[in-house]
């Protein structure tokens, strides 16, 4: 354990600019929402906030199973889910930079060459995450308590973060160790918090309303989920129900058991080795793999970016095949409750579709940002490859631009198979049962175009003007507008600038009577003009930079 102390202190100074962006985003959005609630809904509104996401399965997906029309109940629905989920992706990253991250980068390596135990690293790095996560609490805390939530339930709701970031950090040590490269380990933890988020949200959508819609009783598969059990806890339920720590012992069951896998592979680890070695290349490429049309790699690109793409597609197949399962299920519980049926059908003549067709559309919409992120992905990509095999590429017939371009139209490609996968696959399922959507799914797939064109700008432009900060921008800003125009409608009025902010906030309706696609034209032309920019500034700029 010799240099513990050192490794630990070392670990917070590394990660303190990084811990400071997630804290305040967390306890932010958490402070944002609580005095936006606090001031422009009254028990009133309250109630019929509620009401509204006890009728719509997606709104139950997304957001969570309601206990209440209190402030801090309407408050833990409409954010805890998010918040837990960012917890979780701020732990998986946290370890894996500090596992595999740092053998990658050839830290490790140097750590290993001083005066340090053998079980130093894993040690500092679990007292710095658990560093992190008091921090975290702290303010979630910090926000809570002076705005007026009960003490006991700002306490569960700390906890709660506290165990899934904990429960995801270990994960991401265990991905660490199973997979050759940081960003395998990355994307496998990041599929496992997403998964969580999923299984709750399904369990929450199966739930049953109480008769007078002020509660929702989850269904079984909220507690196969780490998200779900921290959600069980209901901190800030109204009566009947009461905040209760019990399921809270579930994540001391999961911490004691994924700490013994992580402390066995870690028993066996050798520097540099993964339990998935990292497989050889051939002796040989295929004759597509230069394939470069006007100097664009594109066989090289494909090849580079296959793993994620067949990834991204897979994740596609298997909501598609969620949504053909649950659609049918979700409208037969909804024809049972007459209260939800009234307000689903007003809802419906809202928006022009019935239950089904909202929650497909809602479907739908997360399907939309993940053929925005598998898009931003496969161009963000380009920066890792100009530093380490620019020089080599570009030595070849590939020029710049068509370097540029090759990863353009990948992304372009990848974004365009998630949507047609989820597409074809939920469409197929549901006209398996004899509900044909065809057309419905078709459109909805359609209005996320422009989304994914404007990301697909937003990288390229990343990339070509702002090269150093690649690894974390994109991704602000696709969740964080994600989220700007998901909540700033609880923030009040004075707020609707802040929602325009958001692109997502101008995707049109497909199934409305007069769809308004305004909104596309202009996220079209702004990527356009984003596309010519990054254009310019890619081919002009130093490789290394």
């Amino acid at each position: 354990m010799t240099g513990t102390g050192l490794l630990l202190l070392a670990a917070l100074r590394r990660d303190r600019l990084v811990l400071l962006l997630w804290v305040v985003a967390i306890a932010g959005l958490w402070a944002a929402v609580l005095g936006g609630l606090g001031a422009a809904f009254d028990e009133e509104a309250r109630r019929a906030l509620v009401a509204l996401l006890s009728a719509q399965p997606a709104l139950l997906l997304l957001r969570g199973a309601p206990a209440g029309i209190g402030l801090g109940a309407v408050m833990f629905v409409s954010t805890y889910a998010f918040l837990a989920v960012m917890a979780g992706f701020m732990m998986t990253f946290f370890a894996v930079r500090h596992s595999r991250g740092d053998e990658d980068a050839g830290r490790a390596e140097l750590v290993r060459g001083t005066a340090v135990g053998r079980w130093a690293p894993l040690v500092s790095t679990l007292l710095a995450g658990a560093v992190q996560l008091a921090v975290l609490c702290a303010a979630i805390l910090a926000v809570s308590l002076p705005l007026g939530l009960e003490p006991v339930g700002s306490l569960l709701l700390a906890a709660s973060l506290a165990g899934v970031g904990t429960v995801a950090m270990l994960v991401g040590l265990l991905a660490g160790r199973i997979f050759p490269t940081s960003r395998a380990a990355n994307g496998a933890a990041a599929i496992v918090v997403g998964l969580w988020f999923f299984v709750r949200g399904i369990g929450d959508a199966l739930g049953e309303p109480s008769a007078d819609l002020t509660r929702v009783e989850a269904a079984w598969p909220v507690w196969l989920s780490p998200i779900g059990w921290g959600a069980q806890t209901h901190p800030y339920a109204d009566a009947p129900w009461e905040p209760d720590a019990t399921p809270l012992l579930l994540f001391v069951a999961a911490v004691l058991v994924l700490l013994a896998l992580v402390v066995a592979l870690e028993s066996r680890h050798e520097l540099g080795g993964s339990l998935l070695p990292e497989r050889f290349g051939r002796g040989t490429g295929s004759v597509l793999l230069g394939w470069s049309p006007a100097g664009a790699p594109l066989g090289l690109t494909a090849r580079l970016l296959r793993g994620s793409v067949l990834a991204w597609g897979l994740v596609a197949v298997v909501l598609g095949v969620l949504v053909g399962r649950l659609a049918p299920v979700v409208a037969s519980a909804l024809e049972d409750v007459e209260q939800l049926r009234a307000i689903v059908g007003r809802l419906g003549a809202e928006s022009g579709g019935d239950a089904e067709a909202m929650f497909l559309t809602a479907l739908a919409g997360i399907v939309g940002v993940i053929a925005c992120a598998a898009a931003m992905q496969s161009v963000l990509r380009l920066r890792h490859e100009e530093v380490a095999h620019g020089e080599i590429v570009l030595a070849t017939a590939a020029s710049r631009l068509g370097w540029l371009g090759s990863h353009l139209l990948v992304g372009a490609l990848t974004a365009l198979a998630v949507l047609a996968a989820f597409t074809l696959v939920a469409a197929g399922s549901l006209a398996a049962d004899g509900d044909d959507r065809w057309g419905q799914l078709a459109a909805i797939a359609a209005t996320h175009l422009p989304l994914v064109a404007i990301y697909l700008a937003a990288a390229a432009a990343i990339v070509a003007f702002l090269p150093s900060t690649v690894a974390w921008l994109g991704w602000v800003l696709l969740v964080g507008l994600l989220l700007v125009g998901d909540f700033a409608p609880l923030l009040g009025e004075s707020w609707e600038w802040l929602q325009n902010l958001s692109p997502f906030h101008w995707v049109a309706n497909p199934l409305a009577d007069d769809p308004d696609w305004t909104g596309s034209w202009w996220l079209l032309a702004i990527a356009v003009v984003l596309l010519a920019a990054a254009a310019w500034r890619f081919r002009r700029r130093d490789a290394l930079v």
